[in-house]
């Protein structure tokens, strides 16, 4: 097989494809376009409630934006802000997750508000768990969970439904330096058994008010990703020093709070590929969707065969509309045979060169630069730029040279106008890579999803002489 690989590559010559995608270009499919096999109806039910003199009700994780909030005066990072009060869970479903605090009412599509600070909870059948986090406008967040939490490892949900919690929410903008602070307080719950910290100082990064948020909205709203509905109450809320007793309906603004609907963006559904629209710029005509993080799924064209020996370049637009933690994609050249590989959780895929969508969640998503060779050693770099789902058309550009750094190989990506370089480590480039495939695909791996889209690509390909 290796020998007919390589007779193939010395009777072909590398060029340069370009693909503006004003009509379907029949790329090869794999699971990007799942069926819905059943829709789910949802129901938002949440508001004032003269019965529990409270505000809430239940409140369904969706895709669908939905918030009851009382109007602000627009504020900032620049400005004290204090809140404090009392909140019940009634019931608690798996899947579940809610925002209460402050938050703009304009937001792009992600799973946590941003430009938001407050309290945000994820609920299971036993009870749910709190972190208390800053999310500014360009979606990083920093914060702290008040429930302990080791990711994969240790996920207790030690609030209950029933009981009673006080808390208390304050925003310093002088604190650590300057740099801004905010201090949560959580009281009501037993301090020998639950495994909750009682009080948590966050300090700002230096970055996050230089970026700013500005808050237009205080309330409780929805997570947005498919999921559970708990329900939850809110009560004797001081807010900026003003009460709120609730005893008459304070005729806070409602959003998407009674309604019932079909779920059109079901958890885990891949929905990508060719599109006739234009979020990427240009005429109509365009690849992306929604590319959700846990099975599977490609949309490539037939290029190649490469391997590592060979140079590589492409370029394009792009444009990030949608993000939640916890996600991914890839783009780039890979081996159609790796749908039928088993892979390994620790590193990846096999064979691919080309970008990687994702990152922490403090720091949103990176567009980067990645390499997976054949024997699934994953090349990459720690820090790249940083992709925002803004919405709007960023140029990009990623080369492979198997020249650079002193032959060892380097993969370079360059996102507007800012760019970097992974310098491939001895011994990585001769593992060697096998690569048939240009353009998007999905991680095995559980979470989330991104909305990206690209278009006016050019990329290697290979035209055969014989």
């Amino acid at each position: 097989m290796q020998v007919a690989l390589l007779a193939i590559i010395a009777a072909s010559v590398l060029v340069e494809k370009t693909e503006h995608f004003d009509r379907d270009p029949g790329w090869e499919s794999y699971n990007n376009r799942m069926e819905v096999k059943e829709q789910q109806t949802l129901t938002q039910d949440f508001g004032y409630s003269p019965q529990t003199r409270a505000v809430g009700g239940r409140i369904t994780r969706a895709s669908k934006l939905a918030y009851y909030a009382a109007k602000l005066t627009p504020r900032t990072l620049n400005d004290r802000l204090s809140a404090s009060g009392a909140f019940t869970f009634s019931a608690t479903t798996g899947g579940g997750g809610l925002f209460v605090g402050w938050f703009n009412d304009q937001q792009p599509e992600t799973a946590r508000p941003t430009s938001s600070l407050g309290m945000n909870f994820d609920t299971e059948k036993s009870g749910a768990r709190l972190a208390v986090r800053l999310i500014n406008a360009n979606n990083e967040s920093c914060g702290h969970f008040v429930t302990h939490y080791i990711p994969g490892k240790f996920r207790p949900t030690p609030l209950r439904a029933g009981v009673r919690y006080q808390w208390t929410l304050d925003y310093d903008p002088a604190g650590a330096g300057g740099n801004g602070q905010f201090v949560y307080t959580l009281t009501g719950h037993d301090k020998d058994k639950d495994p909750i910290d009682g009080r948590i100082v966050v300090d700002l990064p230096s970055s996050f008010r230089q970026t700013g948020a500005t808050f237009t909205r205080f309330g409780i709203a929805n997570m947005r990703k498919a999921g559970g509905t708990p329900t939850f109450w809110l009560n004797d809320l001081t807010l900026d020093g003003k009460q709120h007793d609730f005893k008459t309906d304070p005729q806070w603004e409602g959003v998407g709070n009674h309604e019932n609907y079909f779920e059109d963006n079901p958890r885990g559904v891949q929905n990508f590929g060719y599109s006739s629209t234009s979020h990427a710029g240009g005429k109509p005509g365009e690849i992306g969707g929604v590319v959700w993080r846990g099975r599977y799924a490609t949309y490539g064209d037939r290029v190649g065969p490469f391997t590592l020996d060979q140079p590589l370049v492409a370029r394009g637009r792009v444009a990030f509309t949608g993000a939640d933690p916890d996600s991914d994609a890839f783009f780039g050249w890979f081996h159609s045979g790796s749908k039928d590989q088993k892979q390994d959780e620790r590193t990846g895929y096999i064979n691919f060169v080309g970008i990687a969508i994702g990152g922490p969640t403090r720091v949103g998503h990176y567009f980067a630069p990645q390499l997976w060779t054949a024997k699934g050693e994953k090349a990459h770099v720690e820090k790249a730029p940083v992709l925002r789902p803004d919405g709007k058309p960023h140029e990009w550009i990623l080369s492979y040279d198997p020249a650079a750094n002193d032959g060892r190989g380097a993969v370079t990506v360059t996102l507007d106008k800012e760019t970097v370089t992974l310098n491939l480590r001895d011994k990585v480039r001769v593992q060697g890579a096998q690569l048939d495939r240009f353009g998007l695909f999905a991680s095995h791996n559980g979470g989330s999803k991104v909305k990206i889209w690209f278009d006016d690509l050019t990329y290697t390909a290979q035209k055969v002489t014989q």
